[in-house]
Order: structure tokens, then sequence, then C-alpha cells
């Protein structure tokens, strides 16, 4: 019996081994070929390589945009104690618990922290108490947590360091499903600024993108490399040959390709865009401020070259609920989605059309009968929201300046009220109604006007800027050409593609030629100068440059409560104008000239920044003086200073410094007249008694304050104007003189 078992497993295993040689022959001569074909096919494979999406520059040479390397940080949490047979915990030479997982407890327990800390200084938002009770968390979990989510979007540089922290190393999950946690994303280097101008990505399953990522997007992607590849290891495919020749693919009859590049990977251009960082940053910063104090739902504020239609700035506010304040929210284009009744910034709209009738002038008066008129029924009831005491009559200058209602109708009235569809053509063909399809991908409602013809208070409506729906982009084109004397330019946000060391310039695009007659536009530019020096834009009445603009209010309710939209559109300087500009708050709670002021704070930007407009651009305060050297010392800088400071300022800018003493550290300024020429004379200040600061600059005032020992509270900028105690009083050391600035 023995035996024969013996001999039946020899048997047996000779069998066996006869069938393996058998199929071993079958497969290496028999079809050997074929499977050889089947392995190559599945060590082979065509690999894509993406290519790096270009980076997006502001105008002054900044970084906007680019693609930067992140990581979602998965750990590995589980963690056991190994025990014997009975149960009992194994303890090592150094009677420490024997562990079992990715990161020991010795290891956790020491490094915890400073993974936390590495964590919160790279994604700032959350505390090393955040991350350490978020890691803890995961760490209860036991083998629940095999595949942890610390944090989405974690820095590459960091992640890394992460992975290099003793003992840590295993348990950082590299990938997760398949798909490594290392992954290419396009990063915002300014944060939330002009976010909507730059653009997001849609999801993250598509590839499409808004703004100007998305309107740049085949010139910004470049071509994904594609390359047949041989599978070295698990994971790792190395191309077939050097990546050294180019090649048409071409396929044999296998069905192979048999070309190592089947695509060539080129890197996306890069874009120059129009943003100048200086201006959107004072832009959003001042807007934000407006929309703070006044409670507006969202606004923008948009800066535009007149010459070019380059726009310089763009900030698109609204309120994000989630962070309980107003930034730029994604797919919230304010300037170009947003389209609202303008109200009376679009009487300059109006008016511009009504003057190519040449019986229209800017002395044509009109009957107001103090700020109310009825044109006929109930429905014609028309009245200025501030009241014209005493005034019956306006002339056109005064109705733009005043920004009268009455007036307006009343002129619609005279001499369109029988031909309403003139009117309504005049304004369509000088508008820019039809959509821009500006080079930045954003949502562009329809504008339209209504029909003039339904009622009379439609017709009324639309002569001072209601009965119409525009958007913020297409009000200040208009503007934008009437102070360029009637040249109308696209509004672009890209001003140069980059390839390589090649810059190709995106040129402007004239949208119409000749809007109005330079005429028209003159007059009109002249009629908006008067409505910031005199009228409802006396707010931001300048004295060192011109501003020509309209102020805006247009009304809407919610629930029976009135809201109103805010707005200031206009151009500066008003001689040889260089720049546009538009402000828009929505929804506030009150009408006035809120917008003016966002206006005035971008415009004394760009007159700081563009040194250019001090050559003829800019209107000076001072008086045109001969270059005699003593006419030219007859101009004050300050009434009062320190000598050393107003002796280099003169030098700068090389104006004699006349002054009869040499010996004071501070002095003051005293006029000449025809025999005695205006000078500076020395000033020394008593002890006891409050020095004269008018005139001083906040640093003089405070230091020769300080100097005689008195404590000091400032208000304003600019120079002292009011001082109190006043000049010459006794005061006590450590008393507090308050100073008024302007």
């Amino acid at each position: 019996m023995t035996r024969g078992m013996t001999l039946l497993y020899a048997l047996l295993v000779v069998g066996v081994g006869v069938a393996i040689v058998m199929k071993l022959i079958d497969i290496q001569w028999t079809h050997g070929d074929e499977w050889r074909k089947r392995g190559e096919k599945r060590e082979e494979g065509l690999r894509t390589e993406p290519a790096r999406r270009g980076t997006i520059y502001s105008s002054d040479g900044k970084v906007l945009a680019t693609t930067v390397t992140e990581c979602d940080l998965y750990l590995d949490l589980d963690n056991k104690v190994k025990v014997d047979e009975d149960g009992n915990v194994k303890y090592d030479s150094k009677h420490n618990p024997c562990e079992t997982g990715p990161i020991v407890d010795s290891n956790y327990q020491k490094y915890l922290d400073t993974v936390c800390l590495m964590l919160s200084e790279g994604c700032p938002g959350h505390s090393v108490a955040y991350y350490r009770d978020r890691i803890n968390r995961g760490r209860a979990n036991g083998s629940k947590s095999r595949c942890y989510l610390v944090q989405r979007g974690v820095p590459y540089s960091v992640w890394r360091e992460i992975t290099r922290v003793p003992g840590w190393n295993r348990g950082v999950v590299k990938q997760v499903d398949g798909q490594s946690v290392v992954h290419q994303v396009r990063a915002h280097i300014y944060g939330n600024m002009a976010e909507n101008t730059i653009g997001f990505r849609n999801s993250l399953s598509a590839r499409s993108y808004t703004g100007l990522e998305g309107y740049y997007d085949s010139i910004l992607r470049g071509q994904d490399g594609i390359y047949n590849c041989r599978r070295l290891t698990k994971g790792l495919w190395l191309p077939d040959e050097p990546q050294s020749r180019e090649a048409v693919p071409q396929r044999t009859d296998d069905d192979r390709i048999d070309t190592v590049i089947v695509q060539r990977k080129v890197d996306g251009k890069s874009i120059i865009s129009t943003i100048d960082t200086r201006y959107q940053d004072i832009a959003e910063s001042s807007l934000r401020k407006a929309l703070r104090l006044y409670g507006g739902s969202a606004g923008c504020a948009i800066l535009m070259e007149m010459s070019t239609g380059y726009v310089l700035a763009c900030a698109n506010l609204a309120i994000d609920t989630a962070a309980h304040d107003y930034r730029e929210v994604r797919d919230r284009n304010v300037a170009v989605s947003d389209v609202y009744e303008p109200g009376s910034t679009f009487k300059t709209v109006i008016l511009t059309a009504m003057l190519n009738d040449p019986a229209i002038t800017i002395d044509t008066a009109m009957q107001l009968k103090s700020g109310y008129k009825n044109f006929g029924g109930k429905n014609g009831e028309i009245k200025d929201d501030h009241t014209l005491a005493g005034r019956d009559s306006l002339n056109v200058r005064e109705v733009i300046e005043q920004s009268s209602n009455v007036g307006m109708s009343e002129l619609g009235w005279m001499y369109y009220n029988h031909r309403r569809d003139t009117l309504r053509r005049m304004v369509e063909e000088m508008f820019p109604y039809a959509k821009l399809n500006p080079d930045v991908t954003a949502p562009q409602p329809s504008s339209y006007v209504n029909d003039l013809n339904r009622s009379n208070r439609d017709f009324l409506n639309f002569c001072y800027g209601y009965s119409t729906r525009v958007s913020a982009l297409q009000l200040i084109t208009f503007y934008n050409a009437l102070g360029a004397g009637g040249r109308m330019v696209k509004p672009l946000f890209c001003r140069a593609i980059v390839d390589g060391g090649h810059t190709e310039p995106v040129r402007p695009v004239v949208l119409n030629e000749r809007m109005c007659s330079k005429a028209s536009a003159q007059m009109m530019a002249t009629l908006l100068e008067g409505v910031v020096e005199r009228g409802t834009g006396n707010n931001i009445k300048n004295t060192t440059y011109g501003i020509a603009g309209k102020t805006g209010t247009a009304v809407h309710s919610y629930s029976n409560r009135y809201r109103y939209n805010a707005s200031f559109a206009g151009f500066f300087p008003s001689e040889n104008p260089r720049y546009t500009c538009l402000v828009m708050i929505e929804d506030i709670h009150a009408f006035g000239r809120q917008a003016a002021l966002v206006f005035k704070d971008i415009s004394d930007c760009v007159v700081a920044v563009d040194k250019s407009l001090s050559n003829g651009g800019v209107k000076s305060v001072w008086p045109r003086l001969e270059d005699d050297s003593a006419k030219a010392a007859q101009r004050p800088m300050v009434a009062r200073g320190r000598r050393e400071g107003l002796e280099n300022a003169y030098r700068r800018l090389k104006v004699p410094f006349v002054s009869d003493d040499s010996t004071t550290s501070w002095v003051r300024y005293l006029a000449g007249d025809d025999s005695v020429p205006s000078r500076y004379c020395g000033y020394e200040p008593k002890e006891g008694q409050v020095p004269n600061c008018s005139g001083m600059t906040a640093k003089d005032a405070v230091a020769i304050l300080h100097s005689l020992g008195y404590r000091v509270s400032v208000s304003g900028y600019g120079k002292v104007v009011s001082q109190s105690p006043k000049a010459g009083q006794e005061l006590h050391r450590n008393g507090m003189v308050e100073l008024v600035l302007r």
C-alpha cells in the first residue's frame, strides 16, 4: 500500500511537470508571438504630460495669477499596541509599548505641534489649535482614519516638510483612489484682488474659466504633450526612446504607435493685463469703505485710460455673507454683468444727443416752478429730489449742474414730445447699447430702452435717466468717448501677449470714430466741470487738477422701502483729460453723493502716481509767474516751518529761498510789495505761550509744540488751518493743543 502510494505520487509529479513543460513550450514557441504582442501592449501606452498654464501679469509688472503646486494632506492615523496571545501588552528593550502603525505614539506626541505650526503658517485662516484638535479627532478613530483628510490646498513646500518630520513619512498618504495628492492649481498672488477680472475656474472637473482666464484660455492653456511610453515599474513610465525627434504618429499593421512623440508639449503663453495693482488697490479699499459706511449690497469702480480703452482698475465688490464683508464674489462681475437704471448719470447721454438740435444751447431756459411740474395727468407729475427754492426757471447749464429732473423733462417735452422715436434713435446710435463683448468672460445681460410711446411717464423718465437699463461698463465707455472728443474705444483688459521673449501688444479697438461732434463733446465737458465746481458734485471740488463729471441717484424700492443706486462718472484732468472713472454703489439706504468721494480717492491716486500729468496735464494751484527769480521767490510753499526742511524743498525745486535771518530754527513767511521782496524771517516761539501753527505741516506743528512741552491732537490732513488754544494764549506744560488740518 505504501509502495503504491509512492508510485502514485511520483506519477502525479511527473505528469504535472510534463504538463508545465508542454505549456511552456506552447507559450514560448507555439503562441509566443501572440503573447509577446499582448505583453507589449500592456506595458506600452500613451502618457499625457500637462502643459504649464501661462502667467497673468499686471501692467505694473506684478504677477496676478500663476500655476503652483498644491497638495491635499491625508494622514494614516491608525495605530495599535501589540499584545501577546494572552492579551498582555508587549514591551521593547526600553520598556516602551510595542506599537504597529505608520506613526507611533512617541513620534506623534513629540512632533504634533510642529506639524500643526507648519500647517497654520502655510494655510492662513486656521490656528495651531484647530489643526491639533482636528488631527487628534482623526487619531481617536483608529482604523477608521487610515486615509484622514486634514487640509486641502497645502503648499507643496509645506507638504514636503511634513513628510520629512521624523516618524511621520509613512503616515503621509501619497495617493488616494489611485490619484496623486499632488496637483497643479491656479493661484491668485494678491488674493481676492481683481479676482473677477482675472477669472475663476468653473469647477474642478471642467477646464473652463471666467474673466481673463476664460477669454484667453486657448492662449494661456498651451498644448499638452502626448508620448508613447513603456512601463518600467508600477507607476513609473519612461519614453521608448529619447524625446529628441518629433514625428507625425504613424500606425503599423499591429495598431502600435511607432513614434515616441505623438504631440509635443507646448507651455501656454503669458499675458499682461491692463490692471495696475496700485490703482486697483485704492479702488477696492475706497469702494469697500463706502459700502461699509452706507450699507450697499454691491458696487464697482472702473478706471479707464482714455486714449486706449485699457481698464487700469476694475473693482467688483459684493457682500459675502460667509466672510461678513465686501469682497470679490465668484461670478459676480458687477461692472459687466449688472444692468441697472443709471439715473442722473444718464442725463449726460440724453443732453449730448439733444445738442444735435441747433435750437438747443446751454442758455436755453426752462420753466421749473420751484422744482415741480405736471406734464398732464397723474403720471405726468415730475419733481426734483432737492428743492430749488425760489427758482422758477433754469437754463441748460444750471439744469445739469443742479441735476434737475424737472428741467430735463421740460427740455424733452419742449423739443421731442411729438418725435420721441427720434430722440430714442439718436441715443441708441450714440450710446453703446450693443453687447461690448470685452476680453473677460462674464455674463452680459441685454441692455434696453422702454417703449417711449407707451406712456408719457416712460418718455419723461427716459429724459432724466430711467426707462433704460445699462451696465457700468457701457456707461463708462460713453463717458470715455465724451472726454476724448467723441472717439469711442472698446474697454480692454489685456495689454499684451508674451510668447518667450516676444511681446505682441493688444491694439485699441475703435467702436465709433465720431460718436458726437467735437463741439458737442467740448460743450458737455464744460458743463460737467460746472457740476463739480458749482453743482451736485461740489463735494469733490478740487483746486489742484480739474474733474469733469456727473452725479447720479437712481431710486428703486423693495417691500415699499426706498433704496438707491448712487453713481458718479467723469474724467480728469478736465484740461486735456487722460483718464475716465465710474463708481457705482448699489442699494444704499439714502440718496446722496457717496460715489463721488470714491472717484476722488482714485483720481488723487492717479495724479500722485502719474508723473507725466505734471507736464501740463494738471492745473497748477499757483498763478503763472515769469522766470524772474525775484518773482519766483514770491511763491510761498508753507506759511511757517522748520528752516532746514524749507531750504531743502526750495533747493530741490530750484527756487531761491529768500530769508533775512539765518540763525533761527523756525521761520515764517512775510509777503512783500513793490519795494520789499517776499521773504522768510525768523520765528522764535515764546515759553509758556502757544505758538502760531497756522500754515504749518503736521510734522512741523507737532515738532514745535512738543519742543515746548505740549501734548498734541491732530485731525484732518494737509496744513494747519485752526488751533485751540489760539496762538499767544498762555498754556502750562503738558497742556493739550488741538490742531485741525485741511
